[in-house]
C-alpha cells in the first residue's frame, strides 16, 4: 500500500515536470503567487487562522517550521517544501487546500517554479517606495499607450460649452456663472482654457466644493452621535478646511495641522482648530454608559480613520488579530493606538477640551467693528451706532472641541487588547508605525506630531498615492485604484499603476504637495478634456471607462445637485462660513429620535446657502442629501457609492426647493425676454440650465410639453393654487415652471458630462 501511494506521488511529480516543458520564465510573487494564496490559502494560513502553525502572510512566516516539524518552504527545493508536497499529495485528506478543489496543474507548476527560483517575496505594489521616474511621460502618454494596446480610439475634445460646465462643477461645485468669450465650436486655445482654469482655482468657492470630499473622510457632523445625538459646535473646523483649501495649504502641512497642530511650537488658533479633525469622533452621554469604553471606541476610530484617510489601509480587523492578507500583525494596531491614547478628551458630554475663540470670519467682523467704534466721534444717526453695538455683542466666541495631550503625570499605559477586547489587556505597547511600510526616523517624536511627520515623509509609500487617487476619483468618477479605501492586497489593482506613481512623485517633489497644482495638471490633460460620448467600440470594450478613451460622465453629488438648482435659478446665497443652517425639510423627520434637538428652518435667504453649510445630524441626516448617497458621517467614508433609486426622482420632482427654484427661474427668464414666445422661452431656459443651445428637436419637444401643460392647467385652474404663489398665477406661468422643473430632472442636468 505504501509503495502504491509513493508511486502515485512520483507519477504526479513526473507529470508536472513534463507539463512544464522548457518554460524558464521567472515567476512573479505578486502577479502569480500572491493571488492564489489570498484566494485559496489565506483563510486557513493567513493573519487570522494559522492552522498547523503555518502562516503565509509574510516570507518569514512561510520559511518557518510548522507544527509537523517540517519547513513550509525550503527556497530552491520544492521537493523538500511541505507547501509544495501538500499541493500534489494524492490523498484528498492530506492535499491542500482542504475541502476545496485541487489547484490546477498550471497553478501547482507556478508554485514549483517559484520555490525552485528561491521563493522570492515581493512587496505589494502599493507598499513599494516611490522613486523618481527615469523620464516623465505625462498623463496623456500613459493613457494613449494603453489605448493602443487595447485597440481603442480616443474620443475628440468635448465641446467648449460642455467643458465650461465640467470645469466649473469640478473646481467650484457650481454651474458656470456669467458670460464667457469662448468659441461655440471646435477646440479652445490653450491660453483661454488655462485662464478659465486659473480663475476657477482662485475662486473662494473652490474650497467649498473640495471640502465635501474631505469632510466625508473626517466624519464631520454637527452632532455628537449615538442615542441622544446632541448638538456639537464644531463648524469652525469645517470653515478651517474650506479656508485651508482656498489658500492651497500644502497637503503635508494640511496633514500635520489636523493630526497634531496642538503639538507644534506655539500653535496659533487656526492650527488648534485644525485638530478638531479627530474630535469628530462620536461621544455618548446616555445615562449608564461607561465613559472609558466610549473613549476607547473613539481612539480606535482615530486609528482606523487615520490609516484609511492617509494610507488607504483597512486596519479595523487588526484590532482583534493579524491582518488576514496584508503584513500587519496585531501589535501594529496598538502601537498606532499608543499615538492617540494620550489625548485629554474622554467621552465628556461637554466635549472637553474645547477652544473658546472667534472664528476667522468673526475675528474679521470684530476687528472691523472695534475699528469703527474707535474712530466714531458721534454720528447724526444714533440708530446706526446701536445696530453695530448690538452686532458686536452678538459675536459670541465659538467653543470648538480640539485635541490636547494629557500632562505627564496623567499619562496612560497603552496595552494590547486580547482579541480586541478592551477589558482584557496584553503586553504594554509603545508608539511606532507599521514596519511593513517605512521606518520611523529617529528624530521624529513619539507622539501624534511624529506620526503625522512620518505619514508625509517622502519615504512613506502610500500617502501621496492615496491622495492623488482621491483627486483622480473626484474628477473622473473612479480612482486609478477603484477601491479608494483599500490599497492592500485585496484592493483593486490599478490599470495605470505607472501613471499613479508618477503623479504621486510629482505631487510631492514637483508640486511640493500643492493640491491646486495637482488638480491643474490633471485637468489640463487631453484625457480630461475628451467628450464623454465615445464610439460603439469604446462602450462595448470598456464600459467602465477604465482606459479613459472618453471623458468623465457620472451623476453629480448630493451637494452639487442642490447647489446647481439654486444657482441656475438665482436663489443661491453665496455667503461663506459660519454656523450650519437648516433649509426646509418635512415635518416630523426628527420625531424618530430623542427630541434633544429641534429642526427650525433658517430664516430668509439662509435657507438657500450652499449644501456644505447644511446642518448634519448623524442619527437623522438631511433627507435630500442621503437620498443622493451622502453619508451620515458616523464613520470615515472614502467612497460614495452612486445609487439610482425612485426616491431620487421624488426629491427632484417634489422637494420645495426645486419648486421654488423652477418658479423663480421661469419668472426671471420671462421678465428678461422682450418677446415671450415659446421658442425664445425654451431656448433661454435651456441655456440657463445647460449653458448651450437646444437642438431644433429639443425645442419642439419642450414647446409641446409647454402647450400640453398649459392646456391641463386651463382645464383645471384649481391646480394653480398648489404653487403657493397666490391667486394671480396664470396657466402660462405654471406651465413654464413645470417645464423648468422637467429640465431640472433631465439626465443632462443631474449628470456631469
Amino acid at each position: 500500500m505504501k509503495l502504491a501511494r509513493n508511486a502515485f506521488w512520483w507519477i504526479g511529480l513526473i507529470s508536472l515536470w513534463w507539463s512544464s516543458g522548457c518554460d524558464t520564465r521567472a515567476v512573479s510573487f505578486n502577479a502569480d503567487i500572491r493571488p492564489i494564496i489570498n484566494e485559496q490559502c489565506a483563510s486557513c494560513h493567513g493573519g487570522v487562522k494559522k492552522n498547523g502553525g503555518i502562516s503565509l502572510l509574510t516570507r518569514e512566516d512561510a520559511l518557518a517550521v510548522g507544527e509537523s516539524g517540517l519547513r513550509v518552504i525550503v527556497p530552491g527545493k520544492p521537493d523538500s517544501s511541505e507547501l509544495y508536497l501538500r499541493l500534489i499529495h494524492p490523498h484528498a485528506d492530506m492535499r491542500m487546500p482542504l475541502e476545496k478543489d485541487p489547484l490546477s496543474k498550471d497553478e501547482i507548476e507556478l508554485f514549483r517554479k517559484w520555490i525552485e527560483q528561491g521563493a522570492p517575496w515581493e512587496k505589494h505594489w502599493a507598499f513599494v517606495p516611490l522613486t523618481k521616474p527615469a523620464t516623465f511621460r505625462g498623463i496623456d502618454r500613459y493613457v494613449q499607450d494603453r489605448l493602443q494596446i487595447e485597440g481603442l480610439e480616443a474620443a475628440p475634445q468635448a465641446h467648449p460649452a460642455q467643458l465650461i460646465r465640467r470645469l466649473s462643477l469640478d473646481l467650484i461645485g457650481l454651474p458656470p456663472q456669467g458670460d464667457f468669450s469662448l468659441p461655440h465650436s471646435g477646440n479652445w486655445e490653450d491660453s483661454i482654457y488655462h485662464d478659465f482654469v486659473n480663475s476657477l482655482l482662485a475662486s473662494p468657492h473652490f474650497g467649498e466644493k473640495w471640502a465635501s470630499m474631505w469632510l466625508d473622510l473626517a466624519r464631520y457632523a454637527d452632532s455628537q452621535g449615538y442615542q441622544k445625538d446632541r448638538f456639537r459646535s464644531i463648524w469652525a473646523y469645517r470653515d478651517w478646511v474650506i479656508e485651508a483649501l482656498n489658500r492651497d495649504l500644502p497637503f503635508d502641512q494640511f496633514t500635520i495641522e489636523q493630526l497634531a497642530g496642538d503639538l507644534l511650537e506655539q500653535p496659533d488658533t487656526s492650527q488648534l482648530i485644525a485638530t478638531a479633525f479627530h474630535r469628530n469622533t462620536m461621544s455618548n452621554d446616555e445615562g449608564g454608559t461607561d465613559n472609558e469604553e466610549f473613549r476607547v471606541a473613539a481612539v480606535i476610530d482615530r486609528v482606523n480613520t487615520t490609516f484609511e484617510v492617509w494610507q488607504g489601509i483597512t486596519m479595523g480587523c487588526v484590532q482583534c488579530h493579524d491582518h488576514p492578507y496584508d503584513p500587519f500583525p496585531q501589535q501594529d494596531f496598538y502601537q498606532i493606538y499608543a499615538y492617540f491614547d494620550q489625548s485629554a478628551d474622554a467621552d465628556y458630554s461637554s466635549d472637553h477640551p474645547v477652544l473658546t475663540a472667534f472664528s476667522p470670519v468673526q475675528k474679521k467682523q470684530k476687528d472691523q467693528l472695534v475699528q469703527w467704534l474707535n474712530d466714531w466721534e458721534g454720528a447724526a444717526d444714533d440708530s446706526l451706532f446701536v445696530h453695530r453695538t448690538q452686532l458686536a455683542h452678538s459675536l459670541v466666541p465659538t467653543r470648538t472641541p480640539i485635541m490636547q495631550e494629557l500632562p505627564d503625570s496623567l499619562r496612560r499605559t497603552t496595552r494590547l487588547f486580547e482579541r480586541g477586547n478592551w477589558l482584557v489587556h496584553g503586553p504594554e505597547m509603545f508608539p511606532l508605525p507599521p514596519a511593513a511600510l517605512s521606518m520611523m526616523p529617529d528624530s521624529f517624536p513619539a507622539n501624534r506630531l511624529g506620526l503625522a511627520q512620518w505619514l508625509v515623509h517622502p519615504d512613506n509609500p502610500l500617502t501621496a498615492r492615496v491622495f492623488v487617487n482621491r483627486i483622480w476619483e473626484q474628477l473622473f468618477g473612479q480612482g486609478l485604484v477603484p477601491s479608494l479605501e483599500d490599497f492592500g492586497a485585496q484592493g483593486s489593482k490599478p490599470v495605470h499603476q505607472a501613471l499613479l506613481d508618477e503623479l504621486a512623485w510629482r505631487f510631492m517633489h514637483v508640486h511640493q504637495w500643492s493640491i491646486k497644482a495637482l488638480i491643474k495638471e490633471i485637468i489640463l490633460s487631453d484625457t480630461y478634456r475628451r467628450a464623454a460620448t465615445g464610439n460603439e467600440q469604446s462602450w462595448e470594450q470598456d464600459p467602465a471607462n477604465q482606459f479613459y478613451s472618453r471623458g468623465p460622465r457620472f451623476r453629480l453629488s448630493a451637494e452639487q445637485i442642490r447647489d446647481q438648482v439654486l444657482a441656475v435659478s438665482g436663489l443661491l446665497n453665496l455667503e461663506m462660513y459660519g454656523p450650519s443652517v437648516m433649509p426646509p425639510q418635512p415635518e416630523g423627520v426628527w420625531q424618530v429620535i430623542r427630541h434633544v434637538l429641534r429642526w427650525k428652518t433658517s430664516p430668509g435667504t439662509q435657507r438657500y446657502r450652499r449644501a456644505i453649510y447644511t446642518f448634519s445630524r448623524r442619527s437623522s441626516p438631511y433627507p435630500p442629501s442621503i437620498t443622493f448617497d451622502a453619508p451620515s458621517r458616523e464613520l470615515c467614508v472614502s467612497r460614495r457609492i452612486r445609487t439610482n433609486t425612485p426616491l431620487q426622482a421624488l426629491v427632484t420632482l417634489n422637494d420645495s426647493i426645486y419648486h421654488e427654484a423652477a418658479w423663480k427661474l421661469s419668472l426671471t427668464v420671462a421678465s428678461e425676454l422682450e418677446e415671450q414666445d415659446a421658442t425664445s422661452m425654451v431656448q433661454a431656459l435651456y441655456h440657463r440650465c445647460f449653458y448651450t443651445k437646444p437642438s431644433p428637436d429639443q425645442v419642439e419637444i419642450l414647446r409641446h410639453l409647454y402647450r400640453e401643460t398649459k392646456a391641463a392647467y386651463e382645464a383645471a385652474p384649481e391646480l394653480l393654487l398648489a404653487f403657493g404663489q397666490g391667486a394671480d398665477v396664470t396657466a402660462s406661468q405654471a406651465a413654464w415652471a413645470q417645464l423648468t422643473l422637467s429640465l431640472f430632472n433631465t439626465d443632462a442636468f443631474l449628470n456631469k458630462t
